[in-house]
């Protein structure tokens, strides 16, 4: 079993986010986390957990003191496995020296850093806050408090990348002390602050350069956007194995048993009922459709036997997967979602 938990708090709303998160609600600080340790309590079912996520929003908006509450509660009412990988986002100008020691000291094993750019015109046209100067301090501070599991995400299809930037942004990443990078083409989502203001998608993906590139940089591509230099992240792989997973948190979403429970999203409904949960049930056309999505788009692949053995045939056939171990794995996580839509 896997954890995630959410941080809905952000200083600033990026301009392609439209994520479970809220600007100047700080004051709600204290109470929210009272609720999160009664959401944490109530979601205890003795499971082993080999994973925790911490992902927003920001988490790193929160204090250390916030994170003492929430790993004491963490501890005492979860059993954790003894290489449980425990994750934070982080922004990089958020960063403290006090902040990393702590977490490092409480347990936590990883830290994921929006970076999404290393110039300045396109973390200003994606409306983040940090610089090129945040990116490099925030790196140094983590690796002085001893995590050696370290991760980046970088945002490129924007209208002022091209392969030249591109080629600099990634010889820049690959001088970092990561093992782990997350690229995600962007997508100019419904209702954020880009769309609002007219920006469209590019009409030409720049993916494949970007893979071609980073591979140059021993960065191995195990999911459509993950990229690993000697590290996979648990969290993801279990995920993507269609694995069952608890979540809590202002816009948490678990499933358990062909079940997902979704928690309040309204922030201050959260504080009020932590336990509440809406309840979907999933139904077996549901669960085949996630399951071969999911798995084609990883390293994970699919059960055989949950696919058409005619279809599976003209695939391999047409070099765009193999079978191995009764498993159908896709030779290019791009094409995953129309090899999925055309396998249903």
């Amino acid at each position: 079993m896997i954890l995630y938990i959410h941080i809905p708090f952000c200083t600033s709303r990026c301009g392609y986010c439209t994520f479970n998160s809220f600007e100047n609600k700080d004051y709600l600080q204290d109470a929210y986390v009272s609720a999160l340790l009664a959401d944490l309590k109530a979601q205890d079912d003795h499971s082993l957990i080999s994973s925790i996520y911490f992902g927003g929003g920001t988490p790193n908006t929160l204090q250390e003191s916030h994170y003492e509450k929430i790993f004491t509660c963490i501890f005492e009412h979860f059993s954790i496995h003894k290489d449980c990988e425990i994750t934070l986002e982080s922004n990089p100008n958020l960063i403290t020296p006090s902040w990393c020691n702590t977490l490092k000291n409480l347990g936590a094993t990883r830290l994921s850093f929006g970076v999404q750019s290393f110039f300045e015109d396109k973390l200003n046209f994606l409306q983040r806050e940090h610089s090129k100067k945040d990116i490099y301090y925030a790196l140094e501070v983590a690796c002085n408090a001893g995590f050696e599991n370290l991760s980046i995400d970088l945002i490129y299809d924007t209208l002022l990348d091209s392969k030249k930037r591109l080629i600099e942004e990634i010889t820049l990443a690959a001088k970092l002390p990561i093992n782990h990078l997350s690229a995600y083409s962007l997508t100019i989502e419904k209702e954020s602050k880009l769309q609002k203001q007219g920006i469209k998608e590019i009409s030409q993906s720049f993916s494949e350069f970007l893979r071609e590139k980073l591979l140059l940089h021993d960065f191995l591509q195990y999911e459509v956007s993950n990229y690993s230099r000697g590290y996979e992240v648990k969290h993801n792989l279990a995920y993507w194995d269609y694995q069952d997973y608890i979540g809590c948190g202002c816009g948490g979403v678990g499933k358990k048993n062909h079940q997902r429970f979704y928690t309040h999203n309204h922030l201050e409904s959260y504080i009020k009922n932590p336990t509440f949960r809406k309840i979907e049930n999933l139904e077996k056309k549901d669960i085949l459709l996630e399951k071969i999505f999911l798995g084609l788009r990883s390293k994970i692949g699919v059960d055989t036997k949950l696919l058409n053995p005619e279809k599976l045939a003209i695939l391999t056939q047409n070099h765009k997967g193999y079978i191995k171990n009764d498993r159908f794995f896709a030779l290019d996580y791009f094409l995953a979602d129309e090899i999925a839509l055309w396998l249903l």
